[in-house]
């Protein structure tokens, strides 16, 4: 298959773009980065296709989803239950599930009918948990085994940069810890390593091997994968999920409304993501001129709002779309991201400043190189409401 562009020819290729969710079964900011590489990649002239997971609730037999312009793979890996919903599990039930879905053979042979029949030219990996670990050895097998209808291959397939002795090019992109810590999180304070948690990122570092190359968003992720051995042979790279200019934004710095600060909460209402934490910062202010939106679900919603019960300067909106959260950012004046994890690169940050929105963020992981203090946002100590709260009496 072939491409014309600007009177060049461009090679096109069929491939292959594997994650453990896909809208509108999102949970992250992952799942908008798989979303916008999709839409990219069909918009260059390559054949698409997406395999991914869907709930337990809507158990269907593997079928294609024809309404697009690329076909979606959505089916169940057996488990005792669905990723999407796992964070509703006991914690016993959940290493339960973890083990099954690490060696998923289920999933393995889904997937691998799939990748037998498309025969694609490069398969893009995300977050496999929920799909299983053993899906970067598939791509491996079907590398070598892949057979091309002609036995020296046509012109293309010869010319192609992405296929090599009939082999699949694999590229894996890293969204968070979970190859490391099983949670996926790596929380402020809490960095030391467990004899189990060893041995489990050991197992996973072996199941994963060497993809042909690694995508990594934050320079800080990479850094932390690259110290504990990971992708020894493979092609590695910092690519940031989108591209945003880092400007100043506070000098000459206006509010949207003269007489308070607005600020807003995007993100899941859970314990790690700070949302409790900034609540309770947030609730020692001496000041009123301010209001926070928050903006998001999660297990912890209940207790966040019953927590800012009394504050009538906090508004919550549950989830919203995403024209909803476009326009409410553009009336915000400080978008606040108060993580006690280690994030990788948060799409939320990205949303912000392409509206010109400043960013009060905890200075963990990525987050400092998306974030430059006092010119498109200020930073602040993880956990630290003093610190935290110093910042918003300052604004």
């Amino acid at each position: 298959m072939f491409l014309i562009v600007y009177g060049k020819i461009k090679m096109t290729m069929k491939i292959a773009i594997i994650n453990n969710l896909y809208p509108p079964f999102n949970r992250g900011g992952a799942e908008s980065v798989v979303k916008q590489q999709v839409n990219d990649l069909t918009q260059q002239g390559h054949v698409v296709f997406v395999i991914t997971t869907k709930p337990l609730f809507n158990f269907q037999q593997l079928k294609t989803d024809k309404s697009l312009d690329y076909k979606i793979y959505r089916f169940y890996p057996a488990n005792i239950f669905s990723f999407y919903n796992l964070n509703k599990l006991f914690l016993i039930l959940r290493v339960f599930w973890r083990l099954i879905d690490i060696f998923n053979l289920h999933s393995y042979f889904k997937i691998k009918k799939i990748l037998t029949q498309e025969k694609p030219d490069v398969v893009y990996t995300h977050n496999l948990t929920g799909l299983g670990y053993l899906i970067p050895h598939l791509i491996k097998k079907l590398s070598r085994e892949f057979i091309l209808s002609d036995s020296e291959g046509s012109r293309e397939e010869q010319d192609n940069p992405y296929i090599k002795n009939n082999k699949i090019k694999h590229i894996h992109t890293i969204h968070d810890v979970a190859l490391i810590r099983p949670s996926g999180l790596l929380i402020s304070g809490q960095e030391t390593e467990s004899i189990l948690i060893k041995l489990y990122f050991k197992l996973t570092r072996w199941l994963f091997n060497s993809p042909d190359e690694v995508i990594f968003p934050s320079t800080w992720i990479k850094d932390y994968y690259t110290q504990h051995n990971f992708f020894a042979n493979s092609k590695k790279q910092v690519i940031k999920n989108f591209n945003v200019e880092i400007k100043n934004l506070l000098s000459n710095k206006t509010l949207k409304t003269p007489t308070k600060v607005n600020l807003l909460y995007i993100g899941q209402i859970e314990k790690h993501k700070g949302i409790l934490f900034m609540v309770k910062a947030i609730n020692k202010l001496q000041i009123t001129n301010y209001k926070l939106q928050v903006i998001g679900d999660g297990t912890l919603f209940k207790r966040v709002k019953q927590l800012a019960s009394k504050n009538q300067h906090i508004k919550f909106y549950g989830q919203q779309s995403n024209q909803q959260i476009k326009e409410i950012l553009k009336q915000t004046d400080y978008l606040v991201v108060p993580s006690l994890c280690y994030e990788n690169s948060p799409t939320v940050i990205f949303e912000a400043l392409e509206l010109g929105v400043p960013v009060i963020a905890s200075n963990l992981g990525g987050i400092p190189e998306l974030i430059k203090d006092k010119m498109n946002g200020y930073l602040f100590k993880a956990n630290d409401k003093n610190n935290l709260i110093k910042i918003l009496k300052k604004l």
